[in-house]
This record gives C-alpha cells, structure tokens and sequence, in this order.
C-alpha cells in the first residue's frame, strides 16, 4: 500500500546550540538539530543564496517601524529580485501539497481550505527565502528586540472558492509567534480574484491586502486576520518568526 504523506504535531522543546536572539553573532539556524548532524546545504547551480538577497536594513524606513510597532502590520512590496521571484512561483507550481490541518490536527474545510508544504532544506527555492526571512528577523531584533530565534515556512495554496476563517497565529495561552509574513506569488490578481488578506490592527481598524506577487506583509502573530475566499487559485508562502525551541511541524510518512 502506498505510504501517505501527513504533517504531524510535535511540540516537544528541542535543545537549540545558543540561546541568543538572531543576530550578528547569532546566525539563523534553519535546521534545529544541526548540532547532532551533519546536514549539507543543498546548492543548485541555477539557484543561489546570493539571488534572495535583500537589505532589510534599508527596506524598513523608520517611519515602517514605527507603523509595525503602534498598528501592528506593515506591506513591503518588489522584495525580491525577478530570478528569485520566478524560483518561488516555479516551485510553488510543483511541490506535493497536503491538507493543512487546525492545531488539534483535525482538518475543517469550513474553517480553513487551503493546502501547504512546509519548507525544509530539501525545498531549494523555499529554503533560501526563509534564509533571508532570517535576516530580516535579525532587522528586527536589532530595531526592536523583538526576540526572534528561528524561523519557520510553508507554501500555501488556496483552491478556488477556498479562505481561512478569523484566527490568530498564536492559539489560546501560546505565545511561541512573535511575528508573521506572508510572501504573495500570483502574478496580475485583481481585486475580483477575492483572496486579499484581512488584518485587524493594533487599533481595531480592518485592513484589506491584495495578495499581488512580490508582496510581503508583516504583522504581530496576535492580530486578527482571515484570507478571504480566492475565485482563483491563490499561491503564497506563510511565515512565522518564533522566539522559542520548539520544532512545532515535522513531515512524516503514515
């Protein structure tokens, strides 16, 4: 019989080699366990870290600190250069998606209908854009001491006529999620096409994001939001920056 692939909780702490905030003397650490072994970083000769590369630092004016601190969500649009935005649109049109899940791991498509793939080394393009949200979240850390340890990501497709329903990222009594983004990849949406992501802010004032590629919008992982229903197929990539130990999604095979 063949083995089907599922996304499993783990919640346990991992034991991570510092416990310093991302930083100059810190680098991003995408893989937890790097200190027990010894993982190659894949390389592709067409696809380099170089091509992903972003300086935040001049990208996040003080005036956008200042709007991410007292409303609690910022948009920052043209991230990424055309060969890396083209890399993530490509891989996100042939990676194996599966059913995304609620925290109690049961799926409701009332609630939530999108399909993911969560980013691991194995996922070339992906990889080296959670490489730079790494750096980003060392931006932060430095303007805001926001406390970002690591980084997690997954793909995200929505199907026609599909959203996700009023939530936040940080479940009742958590507070794991420091900060959330979200990579849009369709080219050419219009406002017709639905899926805009709705934010409620700092000040209780709703907010409608089309999901237009090369846009990403940063926001505090406890704010109110939902993606409204796609009337076309919607790629993204959801992001989270975490100031824990935790290692909360494993790929496993059943």
């Amino acid at each position: 019989m063949k083995k089907i692939a599922a996304i499993t909780n783990n919640l346990d702490l991992t034991n991570l080699p510092i416990n310093n905030p991302i930083g100059a003397n810190n680098p991003p650490l995408l893989n937890p366990h790097a200190d027990k072994v010894a993982i190659d970083i894949p390389t592709q000769h067409e696809l380099q870290l170089v091509d992903f590369a972003v300086n935040w630092g001049d990208r996040l004016t003080n005036t956008q600190l200042d709007k991410l601190v007292h409303e609690g969500w910022i948009v920052i649009d043209d991230v990424f250069e055309i060969k890396a935005l083209l890399a993530l649109q490509a891989e996100s049109g042939f990676i194996d998606y599966r059913d995304a899940q609620l925290t109690d791991g049961i799926r409701v498509t009332d609630i939530r209908g999108d399909k993911i793939r969560w980013i691991t080394k194995d996922i070339f393009a992906g990889f080296y854009y959670l490489d730079s949200i790494n750096q980003l979240a060392a931006v932060l850390n430095r303007a805001l001491f926001a406390g970002i340890r690591h980084s997690e990501a997954h793909y995200a497709c929505y199907p026609v006529g599909f959203g996700y329903q009023w939530h936040s990222d940080n479940p009742v009594g958590r507070d794991e999620r420091v900060i959330s983004a979200v990579f849009y990849l369709n080219d050419d949406w219009l406002a017709d096409d639905g899926g805009a992501l709705e934010v409620v802010d700092n000040h209780g004032e709703h907010h409608n994001v089309m999901p237009a590629a090369n846009r990403l919008i940063i926001f505090d992982s406890n704010l109110k939001h939902q993606v409204q229903i796609a009337h076309r197929q919607r790629y993204s990539i959801a992001t989270w920056m975490r100031r824990d130990g935790l290692v909360p999604f494993v790929e496993s095979a059943n």
